[in-house]
């Protein structure tokens, strides 16, 4: 059965309530106390605040607005998920009372000298906000006392449940690394008792409440519960991302990636089984809730892939950096890149609006994501290291441009959705043989796309620029290789695809190579005695390639 109401439960609604009210009022003092200040001696090493409310704000303001829409039992979930990861937190926030100095925590404080610091008002009330939120999930976890549906079998356990392990080797390793002798860069095992069994309820909070919300036979409640476990884990991470990133003398880890890139998966986790059973044909009426129209999936997709396309946008025209003496920062060449990936993602998000042009232009998201997505991995690699010198912090500008990657991959989860429709309505297609010429197009292409990412694309006077093998721009080295890889395992489907589809994939990862391709006409000027390196030729190689395999696809896809 589909329960969307609380009716006619009234002590199952106001159990409810009152875990929403508590999970509230902890977030409150969570948001309260970084504000307030946590020790006294030391100051953060950012301006932490207002990020630790928002994180701090998310999981009640969620379950708040599934409340109002009716989707209750999603709220407990989320709810009892957050409150897992409680225990763990307040028990890691505890030691700040008793070994302030041992606490490696620079979004709350930075210690400068050797003198202790000494715990103020702020810790209160963080200690305060961890029980109620804890109080709050013990009291959601019980569905608020309405039984399962057992028409519901669990399903697709073991996948949510990996992310969530990934997320949790993560958290054990060091959270940031620090060059600054006042700041530990400690992870939980080299903390004192109370902050070693801290930090271990917390990584082992992430697959525990996963595995939880998973084998629930109840759709609502793995929903609920991957977004709490997402919600809690971004609050984690977060801060010591944000702090190796913008504070002088830190730096972001692998382990903190690795969890906060499973904690953006992790919703995606519920979906898996409904695409599953859409592309197997085997969708079940009873147990998938109704889609939304293909309409309206493509109208969706093109909304957020437009928001994505401004943020990118606007992000290039608003300030990437800050310098710290308050002078101008000077133009970046990097921004170029910004306008071209974001352009044409935008144009792609806006034909997703003009029904015709919808089912063909969307599987080109993909390509075109990965384009704004390499753009700003120049940009970012500017930023960090310009923050990590200390000369600059990130600029209005360079928020925004983060804020592109979370909606173009919702984006891509509306566009995949509608792509599986698609694919059910079509019912059984006819595969075709695919024609040599296609073939040997698609291999040319892939071939000269590695040569492409492999070999930098312009040298100058004293400068190579990156490739996927890193050097001394860690962040386009990264860029590059995620590119590349995600590039090739789009490439294998391809000969898969209906030729349509397939010709608007290529066309798509035309634009990922042309971003490639345009670094050195678009950054080049910066740089003494540009000239162009391997690498652009195998770009431009690599998209002639592309194009003439999507033009092949294309016209057979007409016949």
């Amino acid at each position: 059965m589909t329960r969307t109401e609380l009716e006619n439960q009234t002590p199952a609604a106001a159990r409810l309530r009152t875990s929403w009210a508590l999970a509230a009022a902890g977030a409150l003092l969570l948001a309260l106390g970084p504000l307030l200040g946590v020790v006294g001696g030391a100051e953060p090493a950012f301006t932490s605040w207002p990020l630790l409310a928002v994180l701090a704000l998310l999981p009640p303001v969620v379950a708040g607005v599934l409340l109002m829409r009716g989707r209750p039992f999603v709220a407990a979930g989320l709810l009892a998920a957050a409150g897992v990861f409680g225990v763990g937190r307040l028990l890691s926030d505890l030691l700040i009372v008793f070994d302030a100095m041992e606490v490696a925590r620079p979004e709350l404080f930075r210690p400068a000298t050797l003198v202790a610091v000494t715990p103020s008002l702020g810790v209160w009330l963080l200690l305060a906000g961890h029980l109620l939120v804890i109080a709050g999930g013990a009291l959601a976890s019980g569905r608020a006392g309405m039984p399962a549906d057992e028409s519901e079998p669990p399903s697709l356990v073991v996948f949510p449940v990996l992310i969530a392990l990934v997320a949790a080797v993560g958290l054990l390793g060091k959270p940031f690394t620090s060059a600054d002798p006042f700041q530990l860069d400690r992870g939980p095992w080299e903390l004192p008792v109370l902050g070693l069994v801290g930090g271990l309820l917390i990584a082992l909070a992430a697959p525990l409440a996963a595995a939880l919300a998973a084998s629930s036979p109840d759709p609502d409640t793995r929903v609920g519960g991957t977004i709490g476990v997402s919600l809690a884990l971004l609050a984690v991470v977060v801060p010591p991302l944000a702090a190796g990133t913008v504070a002088p003398g830190l730096g972001i880890t692998g382990g903190s990636m690795s969890a906060f890139v499973a904690a953006l998966l992790l919703p995606a986790a519920p979906l898996l089984g409904r695409t599953a059973r859409l592309l197997s044909g085997k969708r079940d009426e009873t147990r998938d809730l109704a889609l939304p129209s293909l309409r309206r999936m493509h109208v969706a997709a093109g909304v957020l892939a437009v928001l994505a396309a401004l943020a990118m946008l606007v992000g290039a025209l608003l300030p990437q950096l800050v310098l710290t003496t308050g002078g101008a920062a000077p133009d970046l060449a990097s921004v170029n890149l910004l306008w071209a990936a974001g352009l044409a993602f935008g144009v792609l998000g806006l034909l997703l609006f003009v029904p015709s042009a919808a089912p063909v232009v969307r599987p080109a998201l993909v390509g075109g994501y990965l384009a704004m997505q390499l753009a700003a991995a120049g940009m970012t690699e500017v930023v960090v290291a310009a923050s990590q010198l200390g000369v600059a912090q990130p600029g209005a500008g360079f928020w925004l441009m983060v804020v592109e990657a979370p909606l173009g991959l919702l984006a891509l989860a509306c566009a995949g959705l509608a792509g599986a429709t698609e694919r059910e309505n079509a019912g059984e297609v006819e595969k075709e043989q695919v024609p040599v010429a296609e073939l040997g197009a698609v291999l040319l292409a892939g071939l000269f796309a590695v040569g492409a990412f492999v070999l930098p694309t312009l040298r100058g006077a004293r400068y190579t620029a990156p490739t996927v093998i890193p050097d001394n721009e860690p962040a386009v080295s990264w860029g590059l290789l995620i590119c590349l890889v995600l590039m090739i395992f789009t490439l294998v489907p391809v000969f898969r695809s209906r030729p349509a589809r397939g010709a608007a994939t290529l066309a798509g990862l035309a634009l990922l190579l042309g971003v490639r391709a345009l670094e050195l006409p678009l950054t080049g000027d910066r740089v003494e005695g540009a000239t162009a390196a391997p690498g652009t030729w195998l770009a431009l190689a690599s998209i002639a390639a592309l194009l003439v395999a999507a033009g092949l696809m294309g016209a057979r896809a007409t016949r």
